[in-house]
């Protein structure tokens, strides 16, 4: 897996006010998952991040570089785009202010059964994202930028378990389980320091991976019985 840096830019297309700090997900089809920008942030510009840094690795990919992470310098901000099995988890880090208001994206709205599926396995990816930055404290190799993403990804996370738990659908971790062991996880140094805790870490983090894994096998068989019922219609909730 590579680590690329190409990118060097004078201007990136936003206008003025400020540009935030933060993470957001999207999958595969290029929907925004799970977001931890301000409201006032633009959605056409988070967009058209996405649609830089899903090209830019899939371009590479393309031609058998087998990227994994992307950064991207601008005069005004730093980008880093790490892969998701198709989809993205995007950080900004700004250096200067400027940009406009709109209205923010939702955060993982379900219009059907694939749409759902798909926020769930990017949901899964940045689970997966959650146990390398454990491998990072358990190496001690970690810098003070990943101290920073590893927070916002917790917060990508918290969000994405809770609109889960909002979806009211059967399986899948409990948001109890996400809270706790975020909160035996403040922090990469916390974790480094305290490197007995980190086999039970890694124990509630793969009983939370295997649930979300139930719960995506069992979205797949709804799927599938809604293929084969041609319009009998699928609800998240079981009501028609």
């Amino acid at each position: 897996m590579g680590i690329l840096k190409p990118f060097h830019r004078t201007r990136i297309p936003a206008s003025a006010d400020r540009i935030p700090s933060g993470c957001f997900s999207v999958h595969r089809d290029g929907d925004i998952v799970t977001s931890t920008l301000p409201s006032w942030f633009p959605l056409k510009t988070i967009r058209e991040i996405a649609r830089t840094v899903m090209s830019a690795i899939r371009s590479a990919q393309e031609t058998g570089l087998a990227l994994s992470e992307l950064h991207i310098n601008y005069a005004g901000i730093e980008i880093t785009g790490r892969d998701l099995r198709g989809g993205a988890l995007i950080f900004l880090h700004p250096r200067s202010t400027k940009l406009t208001l709109q209205e923010p994206p939702s955060s993982m709205s379900y219009k059907n059964v694939e749409d759902f599926i798909l926020h769930i396995e990017t949901h899964i990816e940045c689970w997966k994202q959650f146990n390398h930055y454990v491998n990072l404290a358990r190496d001690k190799k970690f810098t003070p930028e990943d101290e920073a993403q590893f927070l916002d990804l917790k917060s990508l996370i918290t969000q994405g378990s809770e609109s889960i738990a909002a979806a009211e659908v059967k399986g899948g971790p409990r948001k109890e389980e996400v809270h706790a062991l975020f909160a035996s996880t403040p922090s990469l140094r916390y974790l480094s320091d305290m490197s007995d805790s980190i086999p039970s870490v890694e124990g509630q983090w793969h009983r939370i991976y295997l649930a979300l894994q139930s719960l995506l096998g069992q979205l797949k068989v709804q799927q599938n019985k809604t293929e084969e019922t041609k319009g009998g219609g699928w609800s998240l909730f079981g009501r028609k």
